[in-house]
């Protein structure tokens, strides 16, 4: 066992422990437990949120990874890959780059076996079928509502403060006139 006889002895040794890389290993984020296989039967071995973790290989969702010599399956999402920019660890996002467009989607609530098992289903499309308009259908409710093509470009202007002047002292508002004059807290176009 190591003996510290001052904090900043123990802090050297932490920062030198980082930059040889020892502390930037992948954690768990929460409390875990090893599955057999990705979306297999829970193992017996429980992992504490923080506990270190290497990673081994991915399969979709999921990484199989080594705690302390004993090995088993974890959803990606319940790992932290805090510092990983190469290797086994790191996941590609296509982040990693500059310039680079990334799309992404999510499904929630769903497994990766449940995402390639997954078969469409042709009654929910029929329903939605039904619910698409008939061209007869969209020229009567035009018709009905008067709406007309427009065939040239509108072009929408801001409106402009009125020209007449502002009485000394006044409000900004001659008796009498509209009430389109400027108030406070009116944007300014």
């Amino acid at each position: 066992m190591i003996h510290f006889k001052t904090p900043m002895r123990l802090m050297v040794f932490v920062m030198g422990l980082m930059l040889c890389g020892f502390l930037n290993a992948q954690t768990v984020r929460e409390e875990s437990i090893l599955l057999d296989k990705p979306d297999g039967k829970p193992g017996n071995v429980k992992l504490a949120a923080g506990s270190a973790v290497k990673t081994l290989k991915r399969q979709g969702f999921w990484v199989e990874v080594d705690a302390s010599g004993k090995t088993g399956w974890l959803k990606v999402s319940q790992i932290n890959f805090a510092g990983a920019t190469s290797g086994a660890t790191a996941i590609d996002t296509g982040r990693l780059g500059t310039g680079n467009i990334v799309a992404t989607s999510a499904a929630r609530g769903l497994s990766a076996k449940d995402l390639v098992s997954g078969q469409p289903d042709f009654n929910e499309a029929a329903k939605l079928e039904l619910l698409t308009a008939q061209p007869s259908t969209v020229q009567a409710f035009l018709t009905a509502g008067n709406v007309v093509a427009i065939n040239q470009k509108i072009q929408l202007t801001a409106p402009r403060p009125s020209s007449a002047a502002t009485p000394a002292g006044g409000t900004g508002q001659a008796s009498g006139s509209s009430s389109s004059a400027k108030k406070k807290g009116d944007d300014d176009w």
